[in-house]
């Protein structure tokens, strides 16, 4: 039991980052949903802490937290199913908006207050959808709007403005919003020109942009689990960030290229927005990348409690969204499970070092590279799965089993769609007839990928299907996952360090 102590103490005592924006998830979880295994997890935090100053600065960190949140974003139940009121609107996201139905503009924020007649209330999360015909109001302030306002789930809000009302604008600070949705509707209106087939150019789109209105091609990678690659995560962030500084390297020192890299992704974030996903993947490949620049070793699980930190103190109610469990929660899995697994794989494909590579023979040598590039996917997946499994079951009550082959190869072949982007994008201003020709290839290239999801191999599309998976059940499974992988990580870093 002490040697257990020891080595969550250790493990909390390296990765303190990790250790704050826990307690502040728990702190801002227990606020949106006070479920007793909360309390459970965090006395096992505090149990395994180091010190009374450490159990003191966790209970701190979680009561600020659990009040924070209840400041920012205040539950609210409106007394009737519609109100009538004047509100001040602050967006964050406008976009095209399609459903079966029919097709709108989406705008999505905060109203900052809404007064009606009976009550006042402050920090709502919105939504507005508007009519695609006529001139729509500009993105880029913040507005009064007369409406009525409803309430379709717990911090899920809809106002309808008042018809022939115009929107009083507001003097703003700061807001991208139109800027973000001009851009993407020109880069969208630029791979129209040049991408032929329509379903390549949706997809390349949203590699691209993150968005996505063709719910065919959503559907279709939805049946063989692929639909994370639609929505830009670290995955996506990694293959930009290895590209621009691979491209940077070619004519710059070394430090020069990562402030250039840096300028690229901060620029290409503020692009795509803040999404929890696309926040988490930037400030990992950016603390990274500091760290590079200013000599500092930055540990991926540090990396991943600043992004949780600061998701938190931005918008608490994040935590609600199943873009930022997922995003944090798959991550997190491959931090603590991905050394096991790959370990476990080398009874299948032996690992080999420099000297053994060296003693084969040059057709050997392929085999061995191809055999360990096939034991990390492996690896990857399998971290990822044991963590994801439980909770998409219990969200989706679905898995497609195809999920587990087509991610071991698919997203390196869309990787590759995403760097002749990148090229043919780069070359666009200086040699246009370069970069039609490599669009002409990643339209060919990308056609054929979407084939492979289009048509699955029919008798093996079968699914885990299960109905019965509880929150508490999910919850308990997802801890002792935790402990256990901090346990496992540890006992690595004891292997690995002779």
């Amino acid at each position: 039991m002490i040697a257990l102590r020891q080595s969550y103490c250790r493990f909390w005592s390296q990765h303190p980052a990790l250790f704050i924006g826990l307690n502040l998830l728990l702190g801002s979880a227990i606020f949106f949903n006070p479920h007793p295994l909360f309390g459970v997890l965090l006395l096992l935090l505090i149990l395994t802490s180091k010190s009374k100053q450490t159990c003191i600065a966790a209970l701190l960190c979680v009561v600020c937290a659990f009040f924070y949140a209840s400041y920012r974003h205040p539950k609210i139940v409106l007394p009737q199913e519609k109100m009538k009121g004047t509100g001040v609107f602050h967006i964050d996201q406008v976009k095209h908006y399609a459903s079966p139905f029919a097709k709108s503009f989406l705008y999505k924020g905060t109203l900052k207050t809404f007064h009606s007649d009976r009550a006042a209330f402050k920090e709502i999360p919105c939504a507005i959808y508007l009519p695609l015909f006529g001139k729509r109001p500009l993105a880029n302030t913040d507005y009064t709007i007369q409406g009525e306002l409803s309430q379709k789930g717990e911090y899920e809000f809809i106002l309808k403005p008042q018809k022939k009302v115009p929107w009083i604008p507001l003097p703003s600070f700061f807001n991208l919003s139109e800027w973000r949705f001009s851009a993407k509707q020109f880069l969208s209106r630029y791979l129209k020109k040049h991408i032929a087939n329509p379903h390549a150019h949706t997809l390349l789109n949203a590699l691209a942009t993150g968005e996505i209105n063709e719910r065919i091609i959503t559907l279709e990678f939805g049946k063989v689990g692929l639909q994370h690659l639609l929505a830009i995560s670290g995955f996506h962030f990694a293959i930009a960030a290895l590209f621009f500084h691979f491209f940077f390297r070619l004519f710059l020192p070394h430090k020069s290229s990562i402030l250039l890299l840096l300028f690229a992704l901060t620029f290409y974030y503020l692009f795509l927005g803040n999404a929890p996903s696309i926040q988490r993947a930037y400030l990992a490949i950016a603390l990274l990348s500091l760290g590079k620049l200013f000599s500092l070793k930055i540990s991926g699980l540090n990396a991943l409690g600043v992004g949780l930190i600061i998701e938190l103190l931005f918008s608490p109610i994040s935590v609600t969204q199943l873009g930022f469990q997922l995003t944090f929660l798959c991550t997190l899995s491959i931090f603590l499970f991905y050394p096991l697994a790959n370990r476990a794989l080398t009874i299948l494909f032996p690992q080999r070092n420099y000297a053994q590579m060296q003693s084969l023979s040059l057709l050997d040598k392929h085999g061995a590279l191809i055999s360990s590039l096939l034991r990390q996917l492996l690896a990857i997946n399998l971290a990822v799965n044991l963590i994801s499994l439980p909770v998409l079951l219990y969200l989706f009550h679905k898995f497609p089993l195809l999920s587990l082959s087509y991610n071991l190869f698919f997203p390196s072949l869309i990787g590759i769609s995403m760097v002749l982007l990148y090229i043919a994008l780069l070359f666009a201003p200086i040699l246009p007839f370069l970069s039609h020709a490599i669009h002409s290839i990643n339209n060919s290239w990308t056609s054929a990928l979407l084939n492979f999801t289009t048509h699955p191999p029919a008798y093996l599309d079968f699914s885990l299907r299960s109905s019965h998976l509880s929150f508490s059940l999910i919850l308990s499974l997802l801890a002792a996952a935790f402990f256990l992988g901090i346990l496992f990580h540890e006992k690595d870093k004891e292997r690995t360090i002779p």
